[in-house]
Protein backbone atom coordinates (compact mmCIF):
# COMPACT_ATOMS: atom_id res chain seq x y z
CA UNK A 1 0.00 0.00 0.00
CA UNK A 2 1.58 3.22 -1.18
CA UNK A 3 0.74 6.52 0.50
CA UNK A 4 0.56 9.71 -1.50
CA UNK A 5 2.70 12.78 -0.93
CA UNK A 6 -0.04 14.80 0.78
CA UNK A 7 -0.63 12.06 3.36
CA UNK A 8 3.08 11.89 4.08
CA UNK A 9 3.36 15.68 4.44
CA UNK A 10 0.37 15.84 6.76
CA UNK A 11 1.78 12.96 8.82
CA UNK A 12 5.11 14.76 9.05
CA UNK A 13 3.37 18.00 10.07
CA UNK A 14 1.38 16.10 12.72
CA UNK A 15 4.52 14.44 14.09
CA UNK A 16 6.34 17.75 14.43
CA UNK A 17 3.32 19.38 16.09
CA UNK A 18 2.87 16.43 18.44
CA UNK A 19 6.49 16.41 19.61
CA UNK A 20 6.55 20.19 20.05
CA UNK A 21 3.33 19.92 22.07
CA UNK A 22 4.86 17.17 24.20
CA UNK A 23 7.88 19.34 24.87
CA UNK A 24 5.79 22.36 25.84
CA UNK A 25 3.57 20.26 28.11
CA UNK A 26 6.63 18.73 29.81
CA UNK A 27 8.08 22.19 30.44
CA UNK A 28 4.77 23.44 31.86
CA UNK A 29 4.45 20.34 34.07
CA UNK A 30 8.02 20.82 35.27
CA UNK A 31 7.28 24.43 36.22
CA UNK A 32 3.79 23.67 37.59
CA UNK A 33 3.83 20.07 38.88
CA UNK A 34 0.17 20.26 39.95
CA UNK A 35 -0.93 20.44 36.28
CA UNK A 36 -1.44 16.72 35.60
CA UNK A 37 -4.25 16.84 33.02
CA UNK A 38 -2.36 18.62 30.24
CA UNK A 39 -1.95 15.42 28.22
CA UNK A 40 -5.19 16.07 26.35
CA UNK A 41 -3.80 19.41 25.14
CA UNK A 42 -0.58 18.08 23.59
CA UNK A 43 -1.81 18.15 19.99
CA UNK A 44 -3.66 21.51 20.13
CA UNK A 45 -0.67 23.15 21.83
CA UNK A 46 1.68 21.64 19.25
CA UNK A 47 -0.40 22.77 16.28
CA UNK A 48 -0.73 26.28 17.69
CA UNK A 49 3.03 26.41 18.28
CA UNK A 50 3.78 25.30 14.71
CA UNK A 51 1.29 27.78 13.26
CA UNK A 52 2.72 30.55 15.44
CA UNK A 53 6.22 29.79 14.19
CA UNK A 54 4.94 29.83 10.61
CA UNK A 55 3.28 33.23 11.10
CA UNK A 56 6.42 34.68 12.70
CA UNK A 57 8.61 33.39 9.87
CA UNK A 58 6.25 34.66 7.17
CA UNK A 59 6.00 38.10 8.75
CA UNK A 60 9.79 38.28 9.12
CA UNK A 61 10.22 37.25 5.48
CA UNK A 62 7.69 39.87 4.45
CA UNK A 63 9.58 42.59 6.33
CA UNK A 64 12.88 41.51 4.81
CA UNK A 65 11.27 41.47 1.36
CA UNK A 66 9.96 45.00 1.83
CA UNK A 67 13.40 46.21 2.95
CA UNK A 68 15.06 44.63 -0.10
CA UNK A 69 12.38 46.10 -2.37
CA UNK A 70 12.80 49.60 -0.89
CA UNK A 71 16.59 49.37 -1.17
CA UNK A 72 16.30 48.30 -4.80
CA UNK A 73 14.06 51.25 -5.68
CA UNK A 74 16.37 53.62 -3.80
CA UNK A 75 19.38 52.35 -5.75
CA UNK A 76 17.50 52.70 -9.05
CA UNK A 77 16.56 56.28 -8.09
CA UNK A 78 20.20 57.08 -7.23
CA UNK A 79 21.31 55.64 -10.58
CA UNK A 80 18.75 57.75 -12.46
CA UNK A 81 19.92 60.88 -10.63
CA UNK A 82 23.57 60.09 -11.36
CA UNK A 83 22.74 59.57 -15.04
CA UNK A 84 20.92 62.90 -15.00
CA UNK A 85 24.11 64.62 -13.82
CA UNK A 86 26.18 62.84 -16.46
CA UNK A 87 28.01 60.50 -14.11
CA UNK A 88 28.67 57.18 -15.81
Amino acid sequence: MKTDLLTQLLGFFYSIAHYIGLGIVKVVQYILPSMKELGVLVDPIGFLAVLSLFVVLVSAARKIGLIVLAAGWALILVRIILLGFGVR
